[in-house]
């Protein structure tokens, strides 16, 4: 820093710097986008069948993976200036700009908040005004003294001490009771990127489409044109109720302090973490809803021996993008997210390398090849789930309720209640070339 430099100046200079940064790398990504355009239109001509042995050995599609993992750097690259660009300006005490993927920056700071706290309100009570007028906070002494007046005689006080035994009968320190202390929720992400629709009906029928159509070509004057082909199949995604219910004595839920908020957050919450485990994984056996994962016709690039994590997860977005769609998310188990995350680079000793996604003490974008990552315990450790999430809906013929009753078996003569939590809904894919899985092993 130069000796007539201020500490804001300098916080400018670094920020003018990485506007910069950010704009060269905006300008490397639009020419990476068009690369992967290009790779992709030159797969689509080569007329290569992913579902055949060798497809992912061939030139196009070696061509499509590098470019879509270029892009997907780039993004990365992106969102981590971002986030730096949003650091400075929060130094500078100045507002950030949105979050280009979608969030609206940094929360108001604290010291906002207790800004606008006015004390003189204290200061206007009618107890202080009453203390001020009764004298309690003159004195004549330097630090100042408060004549309290006689408590207790000497006899009386050791009487008390006397009585105050282990169980506590007099109340000498009185229990410390806080009621029903709220758990920790994990956010259910899953369900906000699945697009979320109604229906009226007990089962959706609809048409699926398991290859978009191809063949379209430049045709002269009065030549016959040619014909595209389109493959659907029909399919049906049943409605499912998903419940759940606890019986609890009914002078429980009148005089404990906050059990019906708790049982109304807690019930909700395990029927929509069902429905989010259902997604991902249900197979479509009994009243199970059929999940992603088990859908017939999604994505599946084998595995190649020698790939880690991100090498399998970028096979699953190529995959994806050739078959015209647009990955916005990866769902990862929280031991592969966890692997990711310790990947290291290879400097030819064990575990001295750096992090390839970003320091521990780094504030890091969670994306990886420039997607939205999740973790979720019920995505199976090595399979990894990529997609486009507008390829599946969540139709919701009955959102989450809490219903409660005493009718339910002997509940009225024991006076107790029912209470129940249950959802109504039905999960069409309508495109499983939408998604893919990344294989591990």
């Amino acid at each position: 820093m130069s000796p007539t430099a201020t500490p804001n100046q300098t916080i400018r200079d670094r920020l003018k710097a990485v506007r910069a940064q950010i704009e060269q790398v905006r300008d490397q990504r639009a020419a990476l986008a068009k690369d992967r355009e290009d790779a992709k239109d030159a797969f689509a001509r080569a007329d290569i069948d992913l579902s055949a042995a060798g497809a992912h050995d061939t030139a196009e599609f070696k061509a499509a993976e590098q470019a879509v993992g270029a892009l997907g750097e780039a993004d990365d690259q992106l969102a981590d200036l971002q986030v730096t660009e949003r650091g400075l300006l929060g130094m500078l005490g100045e507002t950030t700009p949105p979050d280009s993927r979608g969030g609206n920056g940094p929360t108001p700071d604290l010291m906002d908040t207790l800004k606008a706290w006015d004390g003189r309100k204290l200061l206007a009570a009618g107890a202080y005004q009453e203390a001020r007028e009764s004298g309690t906070f003159t004195s004549s002494h330097q630090f100042g003294s408060v004549a309290l007046g006689e408590i207790a005689s000497r006899d009386q006080f050791q009487s008390f001490l006397a009585d105050v035994g282990s169980d506590n009968k007099l109340g000498a320190t009185a229990a410390d009771r806080r009621g029903f202390i709220q758990p920790l929720l994990k956010p259910l992400t899953l369900l906000d990127i699945i697009p979320v629709g109604t229906t009226d009906s007990s089962s959706v029928e609809y048409v699926q489409v398991v290859a978009i159509p191809t063949g379209a070509q430049e045709t002269a004057e009065l030549q016959p044109k040619p014909p595209l082909g389109l493959t659907t199949v029909d399919a049906t995604a049943p409605v499912r109720t998903i419940p759940g219910y606890v019986k609890l004595a009914r002078q429980a839920l009148d005089d404990v302090a906050g059990l019906s908020t708790l049982i109304n957050t807690l019930l909700p919450y395990e029927v929509r973490r069902r429905i989010e485990s259902q997604i991902l994984s249900g197979d479509g056996v009994g009243q199970n809803l059929k999940g992603i994962l088990n859908t017939s016709g999604i994505g599946a690039p084998a595995f190649v021996a020698g790939d880690n994590t991100a090498d399998a997860i970028l096979r699953a977005v190529t995959v994806i993008i050739l078959s015209d769609g647009d990955p916005n998310f990866v769902a990862l188990n929280p031991i592969t997210w966890q692997d990711l995350l310790l990947m290291r680079e290879n400097t030819g000793g064990p575990n001295t390398g750096g992090y390839l996604f970003g320091s521990p003490g780094m504030v890091t974008a969670p994306t990886i090849w420039g997607l939205a990552t999740t973790a979720n315990r019920t995505v199976p450790v090595a399979t990894p789930l990529v997609g486009d999430a507008n390829g599946a809906t969540l139709l919701v013929r009955e959102g989450v309720n809490i219903k409660v009753s005493d009718s339910d078996q002997d509940d009225f003569t024991r006076n107790r209640v029912t209470v129940l939590a249950e959802a109504r809904v039905a999960l069409p894919v309508w495109r499983p070339a939408s998604f893919a899985k990344a294989a591990l092993s």
